[in-house]
Order: C-alpha cells, then structure tokens, then sequence
C-alpha cells in the first residue's frame, strides 16, 4: 500500500530574540534537505540532520516552535532511513514524532497531521522489525488523526486512505476480516470524498482497489465482485493521469497486481499479457535513479516468471532473469528491499536451473540467496522464507552433487524458518513443508526413521491443519506430505501410508487445474504411489490407475518438459511390464516427442549432454523400437529408433534445412529462418571455445553468450511454429516418416541391430520391399555390454607386440567371434548372403545400424576367426549415424569441379611424431595427378604450414580432403573432439559449424576419429560426424588409434581404387567399395592382424 506523504516541513512562528540563532540553523537544515530531491547528496541530508536536531535540542519543550522543529527533524531522518537502511534513523524520526504528538493539545489545529506522521513511522518500523505493537500504535494514531478532522477538511480523504492501508497491513498479517471491511470501508469514503479533478484521486483510488484484491485472495468463493471492482478503481486511476505524472508507473503497477490475481483465479491469459504490458510501461517511464525503478524491474520478473510458468517459453525466463539482476543491480546492499530482490533473483535462477540443468544458475541462485539471508535481521518478518528458498537451493544442489553438508545446511535454514514464524504467520506452512521435504532426503541417504516421521509431522501440520481448502498452495503442501508417506512406506511396509499418499495427491490432483504446470508432477507423484501399491497387492486396478495418472501428466501442455518425459518413460514402461504394449508404445513415442524439449538445442554443449545422459535418450529409442517390433509395427520401429540417436546432431540439422518450397509461400519467413539458423551454426563454434575456461573470468561472459543462444533458439522455434500455420507446411521439422527414410538405402540394404532390455532383433529393408525382422535370441543387452566394455576399456595404449596380442587373443577376437556366431549368422541367413569360401571381392553393399554397445564393436570385422569367412569378404559395409542423415547426404548436389586438400603433421608440439604422415599425403597427390588432377587443384599443407586458420580456411572450398595427423576423442564433451595441427587443435564443434558446399569425400587417417562419447553411443559425437555434417557426404575414419605404418597401405589402395577411372570417374559413394578392397589387400599379409585394419570404417554415401 502507498501512503500519501504528510510529512512535510513545518512553518516556524517568527522568532523571539533569543531564538533568532536558532531560526537560522532551521533555515540551513530545511536549505540543506530541500535540495537533496534534486541533487541526491547525503551529506545534505546528515548536514541538515544536524541543523535541525541542535534547533531542536536549543528550544525548550514549552516554546511553541518546539514542535516545529521536532517534525522538522524527524521529516530530515526518514530519508536516510530510506537509502541507508539504519534503524537509528527510523527510531529516532519515530521518537520525535511522538515528542510533537505529546507536547501538542488536541485541539492544535496540525494534531492530525502530528498523529499521522507518527503512524506512518510506526508501520514502517513493524514492516522492519514485524512487532505488532507497531503497527496497532500506528492504526491508533491514525485513527485519532481521522477523528480530528472533519469530512470537509481538504486532508480527510488523505487521513482515511492512510487509515485504511494500515488496517489492510494487520488484516494480512492477523486475518481479521474486519480490519480488511474497515480498511475498505475508509478507502471508499476517501474516495467520494474526493473530486475526479483532485490531484490524489488516483492513489485513493488505487489504494481502495489494493485491499479489493485482498478481500479476493482472503476469501476464494469465486465471487469476483471485489477483484472486478479493484481493477475497475485502478484502471481509473491509471486513467487520470498523464505519462507524464512521475506516480502513474506508480500506479500502473497497482493495477497489473490485481491483473495478475485475476490470472491466478480465472486463467485467462490475456488478464497476465496485460499486467505484464502494465509492468513494462512501469519500468519504460522510470528514469534508473528513480528509487521506485528496483522494484518496477523486480516485478516485472516476477510475473515473467510466472508467464513461464503458464507457457514454458524461455524467452520469459531469460527476461524475468535479466530484468531482476537489473534490480538488484541499481539497489545499495543497505536498502532495506535488496533482501527482497536477491531471493526473487535467485528464484527465477533456480527455475532455469530446473529447466536447463545449468549448475552455474543454481550456484548463482544459492548465492543471491545466501545474500538476501544475511542481509536481513532475524527479526525481520521476511527472514523466515529467505532462509526457506536458501534451504530449497541448498537441498536442490545437495540432488544433483550428493554432497551431505548440503542437505544438513538446508534442514538447518529451514528450521529456523520454522521457528522464525508462528502459526499464524502465513509463510508457516511453507516452511513447513520444505522442512519435511529435506528432511524425507536425509532418510533417503542416511535411513534414520526419526526423520521420516518429523517430515510427515511437519508436513501433516502444513497441509492439513495450517492450511485453508481454499489456499493455492494446499495442492503443493498435501502432494509432498503424500510423498513422504510414500516413501515411509517404501521402508515399513504399513498399507495405511500408501493409502493415505494417494487420497492426499489425488486432492492435489483434483484442486489443481489443468492449466497449471504442478498438476503435471501431482500426477506424476501419484502416478508413483499407485504402481507401488500395484506391486504390493497386485491389483489390476492400481496398475489401470497408475497408468491413468502417468499418462495425463505426460499430456499436459503445460507440464514441465522434464517432469513430462518421466511421466511419459513411466508410463510406458509400466505398460510394458504388464503386457499392455500398444499403450507402452504411445508412451514411448511421447517420450521420444519431448526428449527432444528436454535436451534443448537453446542448451550449452555440457548440460545438453548431461541431460541425453540422465535421461539415456538412445535407451529409450531402443526400447521405443522393440515395442514396436512386438506389435510388428516394423515401420513405426524405424522411425521411433531413428528419432532417439544422433539428438544433436538432428537438432542442429533442422537450421540448414531445404526452403525452397516455402520460399514460394513467404520469401521474408525463409530469409528470417536462414539468419537466425546460420546465427545459431556460428554460435556452436562459440560455445566450445567457452567450455573450461577460467571460471574468474569468464562467468559473465558464459552468461551473455549462453543468453544469446537460448534467445535466439526460442526466436528459430517460433519461426517453425509460424511456418507450421501455413498450408501445407503442418509437418515442416517433424519427424521424418519411414517411406521417406528408407530412400537413403538407394543401392543395398540396411541392417538394423536393436538391442534392448527387452531382447536384440534385427530389422532389414532397402528402398523398396518389406522390412525383413530377424530376432537375435542368442544374445541380450547386457552381454552385448560386456563385449563392448572388453573391446573399448581392454585395449592398450602405447604397449609392447605382446601386450597388444594379449588384447587381440583375450578380447578383440572373442567379441568378434561371439558377433559373428550369435547375430551374424543368423542375419546373413536370413537374407540369403552365402557364408561359403568366395574367391572374387564382395559387391553387396550393407549399411550397418548399430545401437547401443554394438556401436563400439567392428561389426565388419566380425568373423569366425581362423582365416574362415567374415564380414569383410562377404559384403561392403558402412555406417550409420541416423537414416535423416545418410538420406540428407545422398541429397547432395555434386560440384564437377574438384579441390584437394591433404594435411599431414610428421611433429606436433606436444605429440609422438608421425613419420609417415608426410608420404602419406604426398603418394595421395601423386595419386590424384596420375588420374588427371591439375596441379592448381591440389593443396597440401605439411608441418607448420598447417595452422588451425588456414586448415580451416582451405576447408571452406575442398571437395575432396585428407588428414594424416593425430586426432582425440574428448569422452565426456564430444564437441571437444579434435585433429591436432601445427599450433592448436581443429575441434568438431568448428568443423560442425561449416556448409561446405563442394564437399564430397574425406579421409580422416587420424586416431579416434569415430570413436564417439561411450556413455552415449547413439549420438555419433566424433570426428566423422562433424565431416558429414558440415558437408561432406562420404567419409573413412577410425574407431581407435591406428600404427603410423599401417594408415598408408589403407589409404595407398584406396585412392588407387577411387582413381582408378580418372578424374571424370571419380565417384565418392564408391569409397565403402574403396576401403574394403583396401582392406581385403592389406589382410593378404599374413603379419597384419584383425586389429590393424579393424578400426578403419565408413560413413555415409
């Protein structure tokens, strides 16, 4: 509530002579503080401070200044009480307020205006300090002082709306309906008795409209007379004054607060779009050194925040964030609301945090927090809920690092929240509730009964007993006390628990609309409670109502994108386990639908991978597909596989798309996707080079950049979204059905292997014809894992000959071998591949589509060993990464006119030297001249001719490019992965962030160069990838480090292959061809062993 200020400067009756001094010292301190509005220098103030006081302390009590001076005194305190914070200040302009009120006669005609100004200091102090002997001193004072006045005193109106803003403060703080109805009552009569032409008709006008909102929010009977008439007044208010007027940002953002308690009671979306234009209009006609422009900001955000809340578009998030930081900014640690805008900062931080998984946001969050804590005395009735949100933070961290002195410190904070507050205190039962909800972890990770049973006590005491049926946060409050009975239960066993969790989250469930995003992780929580109680009684009915629950909360659009993705895996593995497959295979298709808002493109590279890992996206792709391979729904098997693997890279793949066809509908909506897409290509490169840098110095700059990319993704989707409202463009970016997918397998087959917990089949088709399904009984998941864990961990590095043997014996040939008779075999048979000795090379052509562990294994390696037939003499094979992808490179429009380019590094700094390397490329490019290359065509970059600005440079228009160098696989980010040159590395996220238009082959003879990230083998994070995506269409790599003599004799034979019709003959789809027949040369030396040629593979075309 807005008081009118009625502390204006008293007149001093003329002076006698002995009090002439004193009437100067009057006339400097009132000089002195008068000037401090326009100039804003304290020591005006502190000089006017001790004007005024030594006046005051000269004049006797009985002289009739002596009042005068008193008020002159105390109006030259308040001020600094405002910018400093100092309690002195308000005690002692609190003080000399009641000296005037006492030395002054009822019937003094200022005895009002004495009694008011010694109310507002009053309630200032109990806003400081929270003791209610306050504010019941205030409300008496301002009481007398409306008495003192009659109805036709210019003053009354001003005495009744002050009145009525203090009993509105102990309505909100006692609940006594009748402090609310009187403070209404003054308001209303402040207000007829004031004219429409009256300069303060706006703010009585506003204020009754305040305390019509909160006679909303107290009695929630869906009568909305009260808020209707409350925004009715303030739109009046608003009304009535020019921009100009320095209150109407004032007022404007009255008016939005009771906008948005009509959002919060109807929903509509339109009452939040229109406090938030308020709140902007607010903060657009305040100058930053007004000192109201913190709290303008800090509003706006907040219910930014809350337009996320209802949307989930991050753009709001992004602005909420930006704006608060901008208050916390332009407010002194000393101001007494800093406190209040740090913990709304730190709010909105977690919020991100939760969203995107950022760990900086929740330390940042922490931090504001932990500020706001210590910023504020204890006595303060805002200090309880500042270490309640410091405690959710804390207990937040402690999830997601498992670190014990977090949680401790959480339950720590947030009984002292609890004890801060008594019952009647309306933050009580939040503190409450987040007390027990840490304490329920610490009985998770430590087991001690006794917190369990204080976590329900606690929670039993907010949901039910401290809170009203009507209460927003009663859903919230009995979720979390189901919860913890939940989980009781989960240790003892006791039926009544489990029965008691679900009667209170289904409560939660049903008072929670549909439209807000907590009902989506009600269910989700119930959802829970009935599969556990499924699973002790063994009920079909729990088990109908588990899934029931998990499925809604996978529907809702408002629901959080990661609390929707649980609810929808639970859903469908829930199915799954109880025979109901075609509901397991709806779950899991939505699943799939919102991984992909989960691992948001908007992410940075280490918490989009963080996210793929928590959330084991290509699992759930494989276990999408053996559900629908059961229901033999093979084509919808393909689709829901494909859409789980390569995440990234098909993210990414949508910036670069063909717009051709919608350049014809709207040339202006292509040109936008077009910049914002290529902003976003050059933004990856960007980010990599932020990863790991020094944390000192670059917070700041993490935070810009990583703003300016999740701004610039969410300005990209709502361009998607305005192109999916124009016919015939409903499907444009959605996921590419099967009879368009299997076109990549133009000439072959492919071959795909899914393996899951829920068995290994194989799935066969080309572009045309049936898909062939063969299941793999043999063999399951998990020693699929085991052989892949024996190939990749097992294998040495820079060992002896017999230490590699060793690994070849125990390891590489046993996994190859066990392929081979359990998956193989059964797939060649089942397609009619003859497995008999052939003496003339293979020319069937197979695109192998590993999953999972089998993505590590060299599947055309596999073989039965003892010089018998294997896979590499019976058919060509590659790979690859997504069918979107291999079909996306058969697109490419191949340039006639061709560039070489061939790097070799023989010594890198810091790097074993590689003294082959050199000759390697130089046989490659007499290679290429023999076939017709002209010698301007070809580029070879050799030693410290080959920087990373040139490599990358000359990239720009090669269409065919070697690399003899050595390269690494970073296997936690894969966008570190990089090929080491002269001075510094080319990483993939550089390499990714090119269109290369001319490409059309490369050789990467570099180590690991398709190793990919092993706790996410699905997204094809490696070397060859990045090749494929910026532009190149074929591309040989190698899964593991190769022998500087073995590359050679590879790549010798494969160029002679490729060159073998010249120049005009060139074709770079032949390089699968290319490389077996490289390979099957090389296995004609008796000395070369499997793992020499293993490594090399291909990908693409």
């Amino acid at each position: 509530m807005d008081e009118i200020s009625i502390g204006q400067l008293s007149y001093i009756p003329a002076e006698s002579s002995q009090q002439h001094g004193l009437g100067d010292l009057d006339t400097a301190g009132i000089r002195l503080l008068g000037q401090f509005p326009r100039l804003g220098e304290l020591t005006d103030v502190k000089h006017a401070i001790l004007n005024l006081q030594k006046a005051a302390e000269l004049t006797d009590d009985g002289h009739q200044s002596k009042p005068g001076r008193l008020l002159n005194l105390s109006v030259s305190q308040e001020p600094r009480f405002g910018c400093l914070g100092e309690l002195a200040d308000l005690n002692d302009a609190t003080f000399n307020e009641q000296m005037v009120v006492k030395l002054s006669d009822d019937g003094h005609p200022d005895k009002p205006m004495y009694l008011a100004n010694l109310g507002i200091n009053q309630e200032a102090r109990f806003g400081w300090l929270g003791e209610l002997a306050d504010l019941e001193n205030a409300i008496s004072n301002k009481q007398k002082a409306a008495e003192l006045t009659d109805d036709g005193d210019s003053d009354k109106p001003m005495l009744l709306s002050n009145l009525g803003n203090s009993q509105g403060t102990r309505f909100r703080r006692i609940g006594e309906l009748a402090d609310l109805e009187n403070a209404i009552s003054n308001k209303q009569k402040a207000v007829k008795l004031t004219d429409d032409g009256h300069p303060d008709k706006p703010i009585y006008l506003s204020n009754l409209g305040n305390s019509q909102t909160t006679q909303t929010h107290f009695r929630h009977l869906g009568e909305l007379s009260d808020l209707e008439n409350a925004i009715f007044n303030k739109q009046k208010a608003v009304e009535l004054m020019d921009d100009g007027n320095p209150d109407k940002p004032m007022y404007l953002s009255h008016l939005d607060s009771s906008q948005q308690t009509r959002f919060g009671c109807l929903g509509e979306l339109a009452d939040l779009e229109n406090a938030i234009s308020n709140r902007q209009r607010a903060v657009e006609l305040t100058d930053d050194r007004h000192p109201s422009k913190p709290g303008y900001l800090s509003n706006l955000g907040i219910i930014q925040h809350m337009r996320f809340g209802r949307l989930s578009k991050l753009v709001d998030l992004e602005n909420a964030i930006s704006n608060q930081q901008k208050a916390v900014e332009l407010m002194d640690d000393g101001h007494p609301d800093k406190p209040m805008y740090l913990s709304h900062l730190g709010s909105s931080q977690q919020t991100r945090f939760g969203r995107l998984g950022g760990l900086a946001d929740l330390e940042n969050a922490i931090s504001n927090q932990q500020r706001a804590v210590e910023l504020t005395d204890d006595r303060h009735p805002a200090k309880s809920g500042y270490l309640s949100n410091l405690g959710i933070g804390q207990h937040t961290r402690f999830g997601r690092l498992g670190e014990l002195a977090d949680l401790e410190n959480a339950i720590s904070n947030q009984q002292k929240a609890v004890e801060l507050t008594d019952d009647e205190h309306p933050d009580k039962p939040m503190s409450l509730s987040n007390l027990g909800n840490s304490q329920k972890t610490r009985f998770r990770r430590l087991g001690d009964l006794a917190d369990i049973k204080n976590a329900i006590s606690n929670q039993q005491k907010a949901a039910v007993e401290l809170t009203d049926e009507g209460h927003p946060s009663k859903p919230r409050y009995l979720s979390n006390l189901g919860i913890s009975q939940h989980t009781r239960f989960g240790r003892l066993g006791e039926l009544a628990d489990i029965k008691s969790a679900i009667l209170n989250i289904a409560v939660a469930v049903d008072l929670t609309d549909v439209r807000d995003p907590h009902r989506s992780g009600y269910l989700l929580n119930l959802g829970l409670c009935q599969e556990s109680i499924f699973a002790f009684l063994e009920a079909e009915s729990h088990l109908a109502a588990a899934i029931s629950a998990f499925k809604e909360a996978a529907h809702l659009n408002t629901a959080y994108p990661s609390t929707a993705l649980l609810a929808a895996r639970k859903w469908a593995d829930i199915s799954r386990h109880g025979g109901y497959l075609s509901s397991a295979l709806n779950g899991y298709r939505i699943a799939l639908e919102i991984l992909l808002r989960v691992a948001w493109l908007g992410l940075d590279p280490l918490s989009h991978r963080n996210h793929l890992l928590r959330e084991r996206s290509e699992n759930l792709g494989c276990l999408a597909a053996t559900c629908a391979i059961q229901l033999g729904q093979l084509d919808e098997a393909v689709e829901l596989l494909d859409l789980g693997r390569s995440v990234y890279w098909q993210q990414v793949s949508s910036l670069r798309s063909d717009l051709e066809t919608l350049k014809e509908e709207d040339k202006d909506l292509v040109n936008k996707l077009e910049s914002v897409g290529r902003k976003l290509d050059a933004q990856k490169s960007h980010d990599s080079t932020l990863i790991g840098e020094d944390q000192s110095v670059g917070i700041n700059k993490k935070e810009v950049v990583g703003r300016r990319r999740r701004l610039l993704v969410s300005e990209w989707e709502n361009l998607v979204e305005k192109v999916r409202q124009i016919t015939g463009f409903k499907y444009f970016l959605r996921p590419t059905p099967f009879a368009q997918l299997r076109k990549a397998a133009s000439v072959g087959q492919v071959i795909i292997i899914n393996a899951s917990h829920g068995g290994v089949d194989a799935l066969i088709f080309g572009a045309t014809g049936p898909i062939e399904h063969i299941p793999i009984p043999d063999i399951d998941l998990e020693s699929l894992s085991k052989l892949s864990r024996n190939i990749t961990t097992e294998r040495p590095v820079n060992t002896s000959v017999a230490q590699q043997r060793n690994y070849v014996t125990r390891f590489l040939k046993p996994a190859l071998r066990t392929i081979w008779d359990s998956i193989i075999i059964k797939i060649f048979n089942g397609i009619h591949i003859s497995l008999a000795d052939i003496t003339v090379p293979p020319t069937r052509r197979i695109w192998w589509y590993p999953t999972g562990p089998l993505t590590f294994i060299p599947i055309h390696a596999a073989g039965p060993g003892r010089n018998s037939m294997g896979v590499s003499q019976l058919v060509i094979s590659s790979y690859v990464t997504t069918l979107g992808s291999l079909l996306q490179s058969k697109g490419l429009v191949m340039k006639k006119h061709l560039k070489f380019l061939g790097i070799s590094q023989l010594e890198t700094p810091g790097e074993s030297p590689l003294f082959q390397t050199a000759k390697e490329v130089d046989e490659v490019a007499d290679v290429l001249r023999s076939s017709g290359w002209s010698e301007g065509d070809i580029l070879s970059l050799q030693g410290s001719d080959a920087t990373v600005s040139r490599v990358s440079s000359a990239l720009d228009c090669c269409s065919w490019v070697h690399f003899a160098c050595h390269g690494s696989q970073d296997h936690i980010l894969g966008m570190k992965s990089a090929l080491s040159l002269y001075d510094g590395h080319l990483e993939l996220s550089a390499i990714a962030s090119k269109r290369l238009s001319a490409g059309q082959f490369a050789f990467l003879s570099a180590c690991h160069a398709a190793s990919g990230v092993k706790d996410l083998p699905g997204e094809a994070m490696h070397l060859a990838a990045g090749f494929q995506f910026a532009g190149f269409p074929s591309v040989i790599a190698t899964m593991w480090s190769i022998r500087d003599g073995d590359a050679p004799k590879v790549v010798h034979h494969t160029y002679r292959y490729l060159c073998r019709n010249g120049l005009q003959g060139l074709d770079p789809s032949e390089a699968a061809t290319a490389l077996n027949r490289a390979i099957l040369h090389l296995r004609d030396d008796p000395n070369v062993t499997v793992d020499m040629w293993a490594p090399f593979v291909h990908f693409g075309i």
